[in-house]
């Protein structure tokens, strides 16, 4: 059972990959999920994250506002620090016994990482592979608006806060280019698994 980490900037099309992966004997574990899952009512990070950010990041059920922080971390680099900090460990330890339980199923062929921060997280570690999703960064941002309902200046601020494409390029075992539609998308896809 092959581990393939996919990874990319915010936008890129990672999701997409995922999908399509589900559909070829693929577990999908999703970074993004298990961040959402590590940051809910009652959990360390949830703890840990109140405790920085204090008590205007939560909805009024007490749940985290996951937009609101989304916009503080992404123009403060000290509190995305912060954040990356706190959620990274949980997320590895999460990711991890995902992996483990896909593993003693075995009915897969791949387990894909759907991380963004990947090699933030230090995921890459337990990867026999690192896949890069890649579009320039105004596709990017149009799907990041389009996705999460932002404006533009904060979609290119997310994406200013992540890794440059020459930091994703020299760590990639595999680049997928994601610049046209998904028919391309998912021939490249098709062809690296034959």
């Amino acid at each position: 059972m092959k581990i393939i980490g996919l990874t990319g900037g915010t936008g890129s099309g990672k999701s997409a990959v995922s999908r399509y992966m589900e559909k070829r004997e693929a577990v999908i574990v999703d970074a993004d999920l298990v961040s959402r899952q590590i940051m809910e009512k009652g959990k360390p990070a949830y703890k840990e994250i109140c405790a920085y950010f204090g008590t205007d990041i939560l909805n009024a059920d007490g749940s985290i506002f996951r937009r609101k922080l989304g916009e503080i971390v992404f123009h403060d680099e000290e509190k995305l620090a912060f954040l990356n900090k706190c959620t990274h460990c949980y997320i590895r330890v999460e990711m991890q016994k995902q992996i483990k339980e896909a593993k003693e199923k075995g009915d897969a062929k791949y387990i894909i990482l759907d991380a963004p921060l990947l090699f933030e997280a230090k995921l890459e570690e337990i990867c026999d592979e690192v896949w890069v999703v890649y579009a320039d960064s105004e596709v990017r941002a149009k799907r990041v608006m389009e996705r999460d309902g932002i404006t533009y200046d904060l979609a290119m601020a997310r994406i200013a806060n992540q890794k440059s494409w020459e930091e994703y390029k020299a760590k990639a075992d595999v680049i997928i280019d994601n610049s046209k539609d998904l028919a391309y998308l998912q021939e490249q896809v098709r062809l690296l698994l034959e």
